[in-house]
């Protein structure tokens, strides 16, 4: 079931493995009654210096939070953010007269992998879990934010806004 949960981001797989023997692995219970909710804080990078020859850097996050009413399902979903163009093809923030400054959303701390719904050369962030309780597990991940160096934009005030999907 593709079900998207819709919140906003304004500018605003860890995998392991243990040896040893192993039963049988269970066939998952895919997750019929589950709910998510997302909450994400602003990626605020401050003042910017076209002419200081240095890329600004911020971070915010997104938290998910989902449910299901039988312990023991198993939960899998993606994070996908909107506004990432496809190739390598910054966002861009609006600003005064019609000027934009160009940045972007990354999945990692060293703005390699840029976050978007995974097309093109971005990508959207699975994440998967069995609910060992009844109710609620909380997520957090990090969005890590760079604007460039050596954009000629005027001085003021620049927005963006993303709308952070989860699909589950």
């Amino acid at each position: 079931m593709k079900t998207p949960i819709f919140g906003l981001l304004l500018v605003f797989l860890v995998a392991a493995f243990v040896g040893g023997a192993v039963a049988a692995p269970k066939k998952p219970k895919p997750c019929k009654n589950c709910y998510c909710s997302v909450i994400s804080t602003d990626v605020y990078f401050g003042a910017y210096d076209g002419l200081a020859q240095l890329a600004v850097d911020s971070a915010g996050n997104i938290e998910v939070t989902c449910g299901t009413d039988t312990i023991g399902d198993i939960m899998s979903y993606q994070i996908e953010l909107s506004g990432a163009k496809k190739g390598s093809k910054p966002r861009e923030m609006a600003g005064p007269k019609r000027y934009l400054l160009e940045y972007n959303i990354y999945t990692d701390v060293s703005h390699m992998i840029i976050w978007g719904d995974g097309k093109g050369s971005t990508v959207a962030v699975p994440d998967s879990y069995s609910f060992p309780v009844l109710c609620c597990v909380t997520r957090n991940y990090t969005t890590y934010g760079r604007i460039d160096s050596g954009q000629n934009v005027a001085p003021g005030l620049y927005m963006d806004s993303i709308v952070v999907t989860i699909n589950f």
